[in-house]
């Protein structure tokens, strides 16, 4: 018989662990621990789904305000522009 390789042995205690986890939590409470159980979750987690709506609400004004303010300092044509003004006043100079 050939000995199992390490990576055999370590599958398989994997296995067990992953086999003995599943066993604990699929295990039913007792009924008043049940009912506890419940109302502490229901009383815990009621106001999760306006949490993650109100950090998705943040996050996209945030990312609009940035995608707004990056495409409009990108303007093509900026005549305030000192480079533009220079161009403009150099070449009136040079045609006379």
């Amino acid at each position: 018989m050939e000995s199992p390789t390490p990576m055999e042995r370590l599958l398989e205690n994997l296995n067990s662990v992953l086999q003995a986890l599943n066993k604990t939590l699929n295990s039913q409470p007792c009924q008043s621990d049940k009912h506890v159980n419940k109302t502490i979750n229901n009383t815990k987690n009621d106001n999760s789904y306006i949490f993650i709506l109100f950090v998705m609400f943040l996050f996209a004004v945030t990312v609009g305000s940035l995608i707004l303010g990056y495409t409009r300092s990108k303007k093509v044509d900026k005549r305030s522009d000192p480079y533009h003004v220079y161009i403009k006043n150099n070449t009136k100079l040079s045609v006379i």
